[in-house]
This record gives C-alpha cells, structure tokens and sequence, in this order.
C-alpha cells in the first residue's frame, strides 16, 4: 500500500493573524458623520450604464432599472439622475394667452425657465394698475373740457341749422315748433302760432299760399331732420376719437414699463402690442362707459371682463436652476413610454422599477 506524504500547514505567528488599520486616514469619529455615498458598491459596470444612458439626450432612449429591493437600486439611480439632472439645462415655460383676433384660438408661447410666473404677474399688475390710472384719466380736466368742446359744437350746429330754418319760416308767415314727438311748421301771426279756428277763417287764397308755403319748408325741415343721425354720429366718432388718444397715453406709460422687463423676449413684446391695442378698443370695460357707450356685455362663465388679459401658465419651472425634469414610469410598457415621451417636453430619463436584473 502506498503512502502518501502529509504536508501539514505552517504555524503562523501572531502578527499574521490580523492586519492594523491606519485609522490616521479615517476623518470621521463615527458612520454618522458619513454622506451617502453614490453608486451602488461592486457594481461598477451598473453605475457606468446609468452614468451613460443619462447622458443621451435623444427621444426613445430610457433607462429601465431592476434590482432586489433590498439593494436600495431605486433610490440609488434616483439619486444619480438627481445630480445629473441638476447639471442640465431646465425646459422652457409655456403659457397660453389671448388671441385678439381668434378669440377661439389661443397662442402658446415658450418662455424661458422660470419667466412664465414673472410674465402673469406682470399683466395682473399691468391690469390693476389700469383699473386707476384710466378712470383718472378720463375724469381729468384736460378730458372735460375736449369731451364738452365736442358736444357743444354738435350741438351749436343743431342749433343753427333750426334757427335758420325758424328764421326762414317766421319771415314766410310760419313758425318752427318742437313737439314731444318731432319738428312742426305752423301758421303764424306775429310770431305766435294761429289757431285752427282762425286758421279756418282766413280766404281761401291765403290759405292755400300758407299751405304751399309749409310744404316747401317742411322739405327743408325733413333735410334738417335727416341730417341729425349724421351729426350724431360724427359727434360720437369724434368722442371716441378722444377716448382713443385719452386712452392710448394712459396706457403706453403702463405698457412701456411692463415691456421693460421682457425686452428680450420678442414673442412677449409682441404680445403686449397686441394688448395696448385691444386696451385702447375697449376702454370702456375700465371706465364703465365712454363716448355715451354702455359697456360691451361679457359672459361671466369666462371670467369676467379682464380675464381677456390673463396669462395661463401651463408649464413652469419655480426655480430657474431647478434643472432637467426626471420623468418616472412604474408600468414600463411600450405605449407607456412611447406616449410620454411624445406628450413630454424636454425630458430626458425615464426610470423604471421592476423585478431583479442584477
């Protein structure tokens, strides 16, 4: 039978059984004084794939990450994107306003991060100080004196034209009078209307000269009469005329001073034109009437009559560095993904959780 060498193991000293830690490297007292630390521990490979699949910026590419729960992968790769994310440029704001021309058809404008707030507050302070500066405006002195300026010379030129019809009548033996109801031409003597008994009494020659007489100027009188309309509304045209300027030197201050602020922004600058414009055309809504004009009605179901003004904010970054958005989908299917991505602007990671990979 053969026998077989037995080697047996070495002794080994003391000092090979334990290695000594250079704790001088160590610059914390306890674990507590510890940060989290990035990554997951032996996984080196995992880290760098997310490392790059964050860093494609093009749509259809997502990260799909599974683990054991217990390895903590989720918040692990949350928190990398987290920091990555914060790197990375924020989306634009966007915000619909007002289309004054289609009404039924509203803009959607871009903004920089974080302006779409700044940009509706500045149109609601546009508007509330709006609501003072206007009424002031057309109660002022200055607009007194033009607003009864138009109206006395309207009404000077009514005046003259039926006192040179009265004059023309009196001097033929007729007399100009004003009913209730309209002007009237009637025989006279002396200047005072005859009665229809008297009347009746005259010849029948003079009669029927009195007659003709009135039809002629009843003529002139429907011409007169005619003419009143037109006066009217030039009379208003030139009120609203008035308004106009009133109301286009009160609001360019107003608007000169929210413009300040969006100056490079063109899309903004061109929409604050668009609202002094629409600001002048309706004046009325501030002052509650002008030119002799009631206020155009507004349905109250669309939020009353400045509510044309509003800026609607539909996406908005609080925080200018608030960084790319991190979109999370826990149902990663192939419609899931394919719809957020063509519904979401500007987002780059999409993060699944599902059962262990590795």
């Amino acid at each position: 039978m053969d026998r077989t060498d037995t080697v047996m193991p070495a002794a080994l000293a003391p000092t090979a059984l334990y290695r000594r830690a250079d704790l001088s490297t160590i610059r914390f007292e306890t674990t507590a004084d510890i940060g989290a630390e990035e990554g997951i521990i032996g996984q080196e490979r995992a880290v760098e794939a997310v490392r790059f699949g964050s860093r494609i910026n093009k749509p259809g590419f997502n990260l799909f990450v599974i683990g054991a729960p217990e390895a903590r992968m989720r918040a692990t790769v949350q928190a990398m994107l987290n920091r990555q994310a914060a790197a990375e440029d924020p989306p634009s704001d966007w915000v619909y306003i007002n289309n004054f021309a289609e009404p039924h058809r509203p803009v959607a404008i871009a903004l920089p991060a974080g302006r779409a707030p700044h940009f509706r507050d500045a149109m609601r302070e546009l508007i509330e100080d709006l609501k003072v500066a206007l009424p002031v405006a057309f109660e002022s002195e200055d607009y007194q004196t033009l607003r009864g300026s138009i109206d006395d010379s309207f009404q000077k030129k009514q005046a003259d034209a039926f006192a040179e019809l009265g004059a023309r009548a009196q001097g033929r033996g007729l007399v100009l009078i004003r009913t209730p109801m309209r002007f009237a031409l009637a025989p006279a003597r002396e200047g005072k209307v005859v009665s229809p008994e008297e009347f009746n009494a005259w010849d029948d020659t003079k009669k029927r000269e009195v007659q003709e007489t009135t039809r002629e100027l009843e003529k002139e009188l429907e011409r007169v009469v005619r003419l009143l309309p037109s006066w009217e509304k030039e009379r208003r045209n030139e009120v609203r005329r008035l308004d106009r300027d009133i109301a286009a030197r009160a609001v360019s201050q107003s608007i000169d001073e929210t413009r300040a602020g969006f100056r490079d922004l063109p899309a903004v600058l061109k929409h604050l034109d668009a609202v002094q414009a629409d600001l002048v055309d309706n004046v009325a809504t501030f002052i509650g009437r002008a030119g002799g004009e009631e206020v155009f009605a507004v349905d109250p179901a669309l939020g009353g009559p400045f509510a044309r003004y509003e800026v609607n904010v539909l996406v908005t970054c609080e925080d200018a560095a608030c960084g790319a958005p991190i979109i999370e989908e826990l149902h990663p299917t192939l419609g899931n993904s394919t719809s957020l991505w063509s519904a979401t602007i500007a987002a780059k990671w999409l993060v699944s959780s599902a059962r262990p990979m590795w």
